[in-house]
């Protein structure tokens, strides 16, 4: 009998486990049949009464969330700046610096390499500076309000932290 009870009860437990073949298991709240579609990205610029809003971020790989975006001449812009890394201020920290088009970039982030106690922006060079960020750890966020060139044409944007424009922080804002 012993024999006979073990397959049986074996049986029973597969087939209670497996359920109705032929149910609709729609009930539990999941449609099997289609494939997940991902979210369409959030666009990072918008213009909301008349001022351009730019939401910008860097993170530990040395990127910007935005390599370029377009203002119109004159008007006003509202740049909103988040370190989005975990890694510490003190060895990946990020800021976004607009340089004057008379700047010379290179040269630009060479001072600011040396000029931590400026939060890496040269104090003797601050006139090519048209508008920036603070320097900012994991986490943090600045906003800049400022008003875009009224001289039409590409002004550069970049990071001033020691080597992060050479890694790829660095853009570009149209103005048009």
């Amino acid at each position: 009998m012993k024999q006979l009870l073990i397959p049986i009860l074996i049986s029973s437990l597969l087939l209670a486990g497996c359920g109705d073949p032929g149910a609709d298991h729609a009930h539990h709240g999941m449609d099997h049949s289609k494939a997940a579609v991902p979210a369409p990205p959030v666009d990072p610029i918008s213009v909301v009464n008349g001022v351009t809003i730019v939401e910008m971020t860097g993170n530990d790989r040395m990127k910007y969330n935005l390599e370029t975006f377009t203002v119109p001449a004159g008007s006003p812009v509202k740049l909103l700046f988040s370190n989005v890394g975990k890694m510490p201020k003190t060895s990946m920290g990020h800021n976004v610096v607009f340089l004057a088009p008379t700047a010379d970039e290179k040269a630009f982030v060479t001072a600011a390499a040396s000029s931590r106690d400026s939060g890496y922006i040269p104090v003797s060079m601050k006139d090519q500076v048209l508008f920036a960020t603070k320097m900012l750890g994991p986490g943090e966020t600045d906003t800049v309000e400022y008003s875009a060139p009224s001289e039409p044409g590409e002004y550069v944007f970049l990071c001033t932290f020691p080597a992060h424009m050479y890694a790829g922080m660095r853009g570009v804002m149209i103005v048009e």
